[in-house]
């Protein structure tokens, strides 16, 4: 029996690690081939960017974040904005009007922008409040107030306000705006409400009330330092529990009635009044008129008498006190004379009673003298 030998090729044994496992490809000559193959490629790149200047590129590079960095601390204020500015925690800008500003980047300052401009929206006594731009984080209820004279009365109001100070209104109070205006609100209407009658409430000091009740809960901010300021209060509704409502119309009907009466009777003694007094005036004046004729008329008769006095005293003594007595009886006669009425009857009638002149004329002759004469 001969033995028979076969010769094993370098490649084959080089590569039979490699092609153990049924006929895998080659992978070490083909990586050979590639480095060998980009060294040559490498080196043309390397050659071409030769004079590029990389070191500056690199350190340009690393400036860049820096220089973001800085000018991470630009920020823009738009209109009706307002901005806090706060270093380590510490305000050092109150307010930072709107336009472009920097601070310092973080975490040196920090920045905090507050709207200023929108007029904020708040109900109380309202359940279902409209027009609010937050979300209630408790159930909305009636607002019950107890007046001075103990009477219950339901109060709805609408609160309008705006930001005033926005570092106050940030830092200050750790509490939602909202809220803090209802309380506010709440709390100056109880306290208003209790020192007035509930008839004064629903008619005559409505429009007082409303701005006591501004005055009072913007008192009550300050004193918070919320940097919250009331635009406008609207007291919307005051008016009594549903229970005795109609209870509290008739008591309103019956003042409004009243205040009617007093009214009408008001107007009708301003127009009863003058008249009245113009009349007044008027016979005042015709009395002392007539009382100055009367007067005048009694001096100028006064005067006459005492003319004629003084004649008669002189005509006595030149023609003698009866002849002066007889003169004067002709003047007076002469001057009566002729307005007597003479009526020529018979003294009796035909049955025998007298005549009785008064059928004759019934005309009243106060000056007159009636002189009768028989046959």
């Amino acid at each position: 029996m001969t033995d028979q030998s076969t010769s094993i090729p370098p490649e084959s044994e080089s590569s039979s690690p490699s092609s153990e496992g049924g006929g895998r490809p080659q992978v070490w000559p083909l990586l050979r081939a590639f480095l060998s193959g980009a060294s040559g490629w490498l080196g043309d790149v390397r050659a071409s960017f030769g004079g590029f200047p990389f070191r500056r590129l690199l350190i340009g590079l690393a400036f860049l974040p820096i220089v973001a960095y800085v000018l991470s601390g630009v920020y823009v204020v738009n209109p009706g904005e307002a901005a806090v500015v706060r270093r380590f925690g510490v305000v050092i800008q109150r307010r930072v009007e709107e336009g472009l500003h920097y601070r310092l980047p973080w975490p040196i300052d920090r920045v905090d922008i507050v709207n200023v401009a929108t007029v904020r929206r708040e109900s109380v006594g309202v359940t279902e409040p409209t027009g609010e731009d937050h979300v209630h984080d408790e159930p909305m209820n009636k607002f019950r107030a107890l007046t001075g004279d103990t009477n219950i009365i339901d109060v709805e109001v609408i609160v309008q306000y705006q930001v005033r100070d926005p570092a106050d209104f940030l830092f200050n109070v750790d509490f939602p705006p909202h809220r803090i205006i209802r309380e506010a609100v709440r709390g100056s209407v109880t306290n208003l409400v209790a020192g007035l009658p509930v008839d004064d409430i629903l008619t005559t000091e409505r429009q007082r009330l409303q701005e006591a009740i501004r005055a009072d809960a913007q008192r009550r901010l300050d004193a918070y330092n919320s940097g919250l300021s009331i635009v406008s209060i609207n007291l919307q509704k005051a008016y009594p529990p549903d229970e005795v409502a109609d209870a509290f119309r008739d008591v309103a009907s019956a003042g409004e009635d009243k205040a009617k009466a007093i009214n009408e009777a008001q107007g009708h003694a301003n127009s009863i009044v003058p008249e009245a007094r113009g009349q007044a005036q008027k016979i005042l004046a015709e009395a002392n008129a007539y009382a100055a004729q009367v007067v005048n008329a009694s001096q100028g008769a006064a005067q006459a008498f005492e003319s004629v006095l003084a004649e008669y005293q002189t005509n006595s003594k030149i023609y003698g006190k009866p002849i002066t007595l007889y003169r004067y009886y002709l003047e007076t006669m002469e001057q009566i004379l002729p307005r007597v009425r003479v009526y020529v009857v018979a003294p009796r009638n035909a049955d025998g009673e007298q005549v009785n002149l008064r059928l004759i004329d019934s005309s009243p002759v106060p000056t007159q003298q009636t002189t009768s004469t028989g046959p």
